[in-house]
């Protein structure tokens, strides 16, 4: 009976020597594939619905979150075929370094923005920045200068705290800001954290890591600096169990579940969630004043916004959880924005339009991401210089170009659609 009970002891003291081995090889394992390869086993270009692939993005006291300053990160460029260089400067934004203060011969433009902008998939030399400097800069006496401040996983409220905190520095003289159709339930999300004024003003939102929430999981975080498989595996729990909440949200028509299911609604006017993600935009020509830039809005499709085709690759659609087939061909979100920034008498953009037409609009934007294409961003950029030559004074067109004109919308022929509209600055 003890020499059974001794053997029992010694088979199942091998059996964890065993699995202990089997555990610390593949700690090693992971640990050597995270040297060797350059990044973590929890990259976030593998997580689901990744917003920001560069892993650049940190907590912040103010603006939720924001990008680690003067910082590189390669990001796998899928559909290019090739990585994509990622650097930030001192600012935090995307791109070279900004002179402070601006110089007397520049001409400078900051366009705000989520993911979209930021296009941490897009080499910079296609990026529709760089696109849109080229070609204003042969009509401009000035030298032209364009800021990318898009930031991944922002929304207008965030776009307007770190430009009036941050950004007003740089002494702009046109400010574009691009609004998402993902902004709405980005604008949820935060507003939630955001500590506002009396008025309603935004006044900072902080990041739930830097205040209470990050004492409760303080222990399990430091299991996962030190062990490496743990971190893994959480990781790789929470993942399969994201892809399974997206794939039951992409398919129900609940709001409150699927971010882009009001995009079926065809009265949005009423949609106080919808209306609350526009408010940012006041609060932004609230500065103007003061501060004595130009404020325009554009906005363009989400792929399936385009057609239910667009932006199929495999994972994309169901990581931002929407359906395989998913199509919103409604005009409603345009027209209620275009209502909005026109009753505030400032000057609006359409670039639905632009993105939509031609022989295949499928291939403005990536099949690996729901953002625009190099072809996209091509086009983005003709469409945004022939709006700003012909609607909004600066050094391109003429001094004596009256800024108060009558609000005027204008579709374009088919051929080269473009749809904008203009109002006057707001004085409010």
């Amino acid at each position: 009976m003890l020499r059974a009970g001794l053997k029992f002891f010694r088979r199942l003291l091998c059996a964890t020597i065993l699995l202990a081995l089997i555990v610390c090889g593949a700690e090693v394992v992971v640990r050597t594939y995270e040297v060797v390869q350059g990044k973590s086993v929890c990259s976030p270009s593998n997580s689901v619905g990744a917003v920001d692939p560069t892993g650049l993005s940190i907590p912040s006291w103010t603006v939720h979150h924001e990008l680690k300053p003067l910082s590189a990160a390669k990001v796998p460029g899928l559909d290019l075929g090739s990585h994509v260089d990622i650097r930030t400067n001192s600012t935090g934004l995307r791109g070279p370094e900004v002179t402070i203060p601006k110089p007397d011969n520049v001409y400078r433009i900051i366009l705000l923005g989520d993911e979209t902008i930021f296009s941490p998939e897009i080499p910079e030399s296609e990026h529709c920045i760089r696109l849109l400097h080229d070609l204003l800069q042969t009509q401009s006496h000035l030298a032209v200068e364009i800021i990318n401040a898009g930031l991944p996983g922002a929304c207008p409220l965030t776009e307007y705290l770190l430009f009036k905190q941050r950004l007003l520095a740089l002494q702009p003289d046109l400010v574009l800001v691009h609004y998402d159709w993902s902004d709405v339930a980005d604008d949820q999300q935060m507003r939630r954290r955001a500590q506002c004024s009396k008025e309603g003003t935004p006044l900072c939102c902080p990041h739930p890591s830097l205040i209470g929430a990050r004492r409760l999981t303080q222990p399990i975080d430091k299991l996962r600096q030190q062990f490496r498989l743990i971190d893994w595996g959480l990781w790789a729990t929470s993942q399969e169990w994201k892809r399974t909440l997206a794939e039951l949200s992409a398919n129900t028509r609940d709001s409150n579940d699927n971010h882009y299911a009001w995009l079926r609604d065809e009265q949005l006017e009423g949609n106080i969630i919808v209306q609350q993600s526009f408010r940012p935009i006041s609060d932004l020509a609230q500065l103007i004043p003061n501060n004595h830039f130009q404020l325009a809005v554009i906005t363009s499709p989400k792929p399936w916004q385009v057609s239910a085709r667009c932006s199929s690759g495999k994972g994309t659609r169901l990581g931002h959880g929407v359906s395989k087939n998913a199509y919103f061909p409604s005009r409603a979100p345009f027209v209620s924005l275009a209502n909005y920034v026109i009753g505030r008498r400032l000057q609006y953009a359409d670039a639905s339009l632009t993105l939509t037409s031609g022989e295949d609009p499928d291939s403005n934007f990536l099949q690996s991401a729901p953002r625009w294409s190099p072809a996209g961003h091509r086009r983005v950029a003709e469409f945004l210089a022939s709006f700003l030559m012909e609607r909004v004074p600066g050094p391109w067109n003429r001094p004596s170009f009256e800024y108060s004109k009558p609000e005027v919308s204008r579709v374009s022929p088919a051929s080269t659609p473009v749809q904008w509209a203009s109002g006057q600055r707001a004085n409010r």
